[in-house]
Formats: C-alpha cells, sequence, structure tokens
C-alpha cells in the first residue's frame, strides 16, 4: 500500500476511540499514520490518546479546547497530513477496514476519491441502522441530489479516502464545518473533475453516535449556502 493517512474526528469518544484504534492498527499495523484531532472533548479521549501515543509512534493527535464539529475537525487534519493517499473514518468503528484495506490495495490507482457507502447496491431493509436514522438518511440523500445533483448512495459514510492531489487542489476554505462537510468535499472534487467511486462496505450500527436529530436544521442550512455558492 502506498503511504496513507487517516483522520478520525473526535467528540467526546472516549467510550469507542480505543476500538477503532485497535482495528487500525489490526488491519493496517504500524505502517498507516493516524491523526486523532479531539475538537472539545470533555471526557477522557485526550488522556487515552495520550497513553496509544507513548505505545505507537505512528498516532498522533491534535488537541482543541473548542467545538470544531467533524467537518472543522477533519479540516484542521487535512492542513497537517502530506501523504500519497489520505482518508478519514468515524470514530464508531462502524465499517469493516479489512474491507476497505482490501479495496484499497487493489484499486490500483483507478479512483481518485472512494466513497465507503452502507447504501450501495442495498435496500431500504438491508442497511443495518435504526429505522429512524435510515429514513432521514434517504431524506437527505434525496436533498443532496436535487440541490447538488451528487448521484451517490451514501454521501454521510464515515469512511472517505483520496489521492493528495485532490486535497492540494480542493483547499481547505469550507462553508460547512458540521456533519454537511461530507456533501460539499464530495461537490468540491466532483467539480474538479476528479473520479469519485462509490464502494459498498460491511458495516454494524453501532449506539453512541454524537449525531443527533437536532443537526437536521443546520445540515440543512449549510446545504444551501453550499448550492448557493456552486
Amino acid at each position: 500500500m502506498r503511504n496513507l493517512s487517516i483522520i478520525i474526528p473526535a467528540y467526546n469518544e472516549g467510550k469507542r476511540i480505543s476500538s477503532v484504534l485497535e482495528s487500525i492498527l489490526r488491519f493496517f499495523g504500524e505502517d498507516v499514520n493516524v491523526l486523532v484531532v479531539s475538537n472539545g472533548s470533555k471526557d477522557d479521549t485526550v488522556k487515552i490518546l495520550i497513553d496509544w501515543k507513548t505505545k505507537h509512534k505512528n498516532l498522533n493527535f491534535l488537541e482543541f479546547s473548542e467545538k470544531l464539529g467533524k467537518g472543522g475537525a477533519i479540516v484542521e487534519g487535512l492542513k497537517i497530513v502530506n501523504s500519497d493517499l489520505i482518508g478519514f473514518i468515524d470514530a464508531d468503528d462502524a465499517f469493516d477496514l479489512g474491507y476497505i484495506k482490501k479495496i484499497l490495495d487493489e484499486s490500483n490507482d483507478r479512483f481518485d476519491c472512494i466513497i465507503a457507502s452502507k447504501w450501495k447496491g442495498r435496500n431500504f431493509f438491508q442497511v443495518n441502522e435504526p429505522k429512524l436514522r435510515k429514513i432521514l438518511s434517504r431524506g437527505w440523500n434525496l436533498f443532496v441530489r436535487i440541490f447538488l445533483n451528487l448521484e451517490y448512495r451514501d454521501t454521510q459514510a464515515g469512511a472517505k479516502f483520496f489521492k493528495k492531489k485532490v486535497k492540494d487542489s480542493i483547499g481547505f476554505n469550507f462553508i460547512s464545518t458540521g456533519f454537511a462537510f461530507d456533501v460539499e468535499l464530495l461537490k468540491k472534487i466532483q467539480n474538479k473533475k476528479f473520479h469519485i467511486e462509490e464502494v459498498y462496505v460491511p458495516s454494524k450500527h453501532i449506539e453512541g453516535s454524537t449525531f443527533k436529530i437536532r443537526h437536521c436544521s443546520n445540515m440543512l442550512k449549510d446545504l444551501i449556502n453550499i448550492w448557493r455558492h456552486g
């Protein structure tokens, strides 16, 4: 595998961060560079990261006292990673990282960006998530298709990977620092004519998501602003 960096945004992830770090270590070994961006965490997230860093030289972390949001945390990570291949995953360890590694190993430079998708080739009843979450997901996906012309089944998947040239091309100026960051990122990549490939990856539902229904209104506001700015 080419030089790879994985960014993990973390907000109060003390109960789950070790699990995702263990999965990365199990499937990618010590060769991958891992950067956790703790933003506004009030629990023991940073304490756990300090302990991990003493044992694993490939792990680094950034600590921000204020809450940056998912997108804001990822952007701060993108500013300092410089690997050939860059990705970000959620701290919940929901996606099968062994499957993702296999995809990356076999890609042979066929893509500029890859989306790990729960929904690709799957129907409503085959996706392993609570019913309400799936309904919200499909509603959001419809809005994204209408406003941004992004024809992907799963824009919000917490696992995306892209080449360094993609990062260098799109820059760090994002409207959304929250959960709408994903669609803005994909829109920027699409506007630059890079090849985006959506691939089904097995996943499991993990309790403790930082996403709440109250975030939907801000996501819609961000979506409209992204649409207005092209």
